[in-house]
């Protein structure tokens, strides 16, 4: 099964560097281009970026899943993962796209769309700085394990 893990946020913003954190943490790479991350022997692509935008529907193409990591202030736990249905939503901007809204594209002009996950980090400081807070970093050692443990219960056989 091809898995695709997308980082959401902005690394100068503290918490809000949350996905972006958990994809350098998972792939050893920082830059934003998609790197490779390997989990008991199975292996997912991985980026961040800063926003979700239309053309990241294009990029579901290839993946039978994806993930979207993103930070959150309203978790009840430090970080949580669920699957992720595609909804068409307004907003003032294309630019700008929630999770749904890019699986609800990628279905609307493909025909298809990759199984959505939502892995929210709780965060709690949001500031011009780079840095996680220390609720942050608890929160992404618990992403990380989510993630990993998400990898391994739903290998699929290679086909």
């Amino acid at each position: 099964m091809k898995t695709l893990l997308i980082g959401i946020g902005n690394p100068g913003r503290q918490d809000d560097g949350l996905g972006p954190a958990l994809v350098e943490r998972l792939a050893g790479s920082r830059a934003p281009e998609r790197s490779v991350v390997q989990i008991a022997g199975e292996t997912a692509d991985a980026f961040w970026a800063y926003q979700l935008n239309i053309e990241d529907a294009a990029a579901l193409l290839d993946y039978d899943r994806v993930v979207f990591a993103d930070a959150t202030e309203d978790a009840a736990a430090p970080a949580g993962i669920a699957p992720l249905a595609p909804a068409a939503s307004i907003a003032f901007t294309t630019h700008e796209m929630s999770p749904a809204s890019v699986l609800a594209l990628a279905e609307e002009l493909y025909g298809r769309a990759s199984a959505g996950f939502l892995l929210q980090i709780r965060g709690a400081e949001w500031g011009f700085a780079e840095g996680l807070s220390a609720a942050g970093e608890r929160g992404l050692g618990e992403a990380e394990r989510l993630f990993r443990a998400f990898i391994e219960e739903t290998k699929w056989p290679s086909s």
